[in-house]
């Protein structure tokens, strides 16, 4: 898939302080939702997998720029946009200079990589999500392929959990008392 953004604004230019917290700034806010309006209007959906990008760099002016300064806001704004589910899935980085237009624009050209087209039809994941790994169902024991740390129930015994009916009250009972040092949070003391 090839895609034609907006110019992104540098690093340098992302982030702002405010007192203690450092912010997005609204340059960096804009930026990421022009790139979200333009993936929106090419019918972008986001891609799974491995992935090897090339990205080509059209400045706006013949001023000097450092390339990498303007990666890191470019690949945010594509994940945000939905170009891709996270940039850790990109395995191959291109990035080149061309010629300046005016206003400046990059092109971005995804695909999948190709060691991972190559694992796959070598048959290492088939039907599987490439992250996936097996791990052990936290209810049952029994080994499953979980597509990542947050998923450690296997799809039977999550199915189960779906259909109990519990209310707030039960689930507060089995966690137990919230205590913070040795009172409970209610404002009992044990």
């Amino acid at each position: 898939m090839e895609i034609e953004l907006p110019f992104p604004p540098s690093i340098n230019h992302l982030w702002r302080r405010v007192g203690n917290r450092t912010l997005v700034s609204r340059g960096g806010r804009a930026f990421c939702r022009a790139v979200h309006a333009a993936l929106v209007a090419q019918g972008v959906r986001p891609i799974s997998g491995r992935l090897a990008v090339t990205i080509d760099v059209h400045p706006p002016d013949r001023r000097r720029r450092d390339l990498d300064n303007i990666m890191k806001a470019l690949l945010d704004a594509m994940q945000h946009g939905g170009a891709y589910h996270d940039d850790g899935q990109i395995d191959d980085l291109h990035i080149r200079r061309g010629e300046c237009v005016p206003e400046g624009r990059v092109r971005v050209r995804i695909e999948p990589h190709p060691e991972s087209e190559l694992a796959e039809s070598e048959g290492t994941s088939a039907g599987a999500p490439s992250d996936s790994k097996p791990r052990t169902c936290l209810k049952c024991g029994a080994l499953f392929l979980s597509t990542g740390p947050g998923h450690r129930i296997c799809p039977p015994c999550g199915r189960e959990n779906n259909q109990l009916r519990i209310t707030e009250a039960e689930l507060q009972k089995q966690r137990g008392e919230k205590r913070r040092r040795l009172d409970t949070l209610d404002g009992g003391a044990s």
